[in-house]
């Protein structure tokens, strides 16, 4: 609003100069007084006749130069100017400056409107996908999917196949391709985030979803040691005590997942209020 304020006050005064100098230089353009007003026109000085030279030999006297006309009619062709009247060459630039304002004004204004609007919508846009994203990770990373990751490591059955756990298997075979898209986004809200709430909702949950990933692998290796522990443990007289500390392996990574999981949700919640 004011850079448009300022383009027009430049403009007036551009077109307020212009007609200044029309109406200064209007008077004192030169007049021509047609004939018949009553107005004379001097004539210039005579011509002085040449000076005689000595005559040929023959008898013929020589020729004399004639004065030339005192007066001179004016061109019908060119319309006598009127005193004051400003050059119209003036008034033409006035008129295009004035025109160059109003499209200028009117172009930026448009660009700004669009411009402003572009980027609201992309930064919505967003906070949207990497909500969405990370809702998906929030509801997948869970107890259940740690768990039977590290069974399947042990028992050699990760691949996904027409089993019960199929459905782990597939949320596992998309995690870190989620994981990617939604950190994406949410590094992109951040940066072209309007303000600095928006930005630090970005970068909070990013890292709720690199801890609480991080905690649903430490929860699979535990479970995978509990395994390998007990199965390395039978006939050994200290069993019980290697399967107490694999067993409070789990337990410590079982509470740190929940923990994260906790985090994550309420970083969520922020973000789902601007999306």
């Amino acid at each position: 609003m004011l850079g448009s304020r300022r383009l027009i006050g430049l403009g007036l005064l551009v077109v307020t100069l212009s007609f200044a100098a029309a109406a200064c230089s209007g008077g004192v353009l030169p007049t021509t007084t047609a004939p018949g007003d009553g107005g004379t026109t001097q004539a210039p000085d005579t011509t002085q006749p040449p000076e005689t030279t000595q005559p040929p030999e023959t008898t013929q006297p020589p020729e004399t130069t004639e004065a030339p006309d005192t007066t001179q009619a004016p061109d019908p062709t060119e319309a006598p100017e009127t005193e004051g009247e400003a050059p119209w060459w003036i008034l033409i630039v006035g008129g295009l400056l004035l025109l160059v304002l109003i499209i200028v004004l009117a172009t930026s204004g448009k660009k700004k409107n669009v411009t402003v609007a572009n980027a609201t919508a992309s930064w919505k846009e967003r906070a949207r996908s990497g909500y969405a994203d990370a809702r998906w990770l929030f509801d997948h990373l869970t107890e259940s999917l740690a768990i039977w990751r590290g069974n399947a490591q042990y028992d050699r059955t990760t691949d996904v196949g027409a089993t019960a756990e199929t459905a782990n298997a597939e949320a596992w075979s998309q995690l870190a391709t989620r994981m990617q898209s939604a950190t994406d986004h949410l590094y992109a809200l951040e940066a072209a985030a309007p303000d600095t709430r928006t930005a630090e909702m970005a970068r909070t949950v990013v890292d709720h979803l690199n801890g609480t990933r991080a905690a649903v692998d430490a929860r699979a290796e535990a479970r995978y040691a509990y395994r390998a522990a007990e199965g390395e443990a039978e006939g050994q007289p200290d069993r019980s005590a290697t399967l107490a500390a694999a067993r409070d392996r789990e337990l410590r990574a079982s509470e740190n997942l929940t923990e994260a999981r906790r985090g994550l949700a309420s970083a969520l919640t922020s973000l789902s209020s601007i999306t």
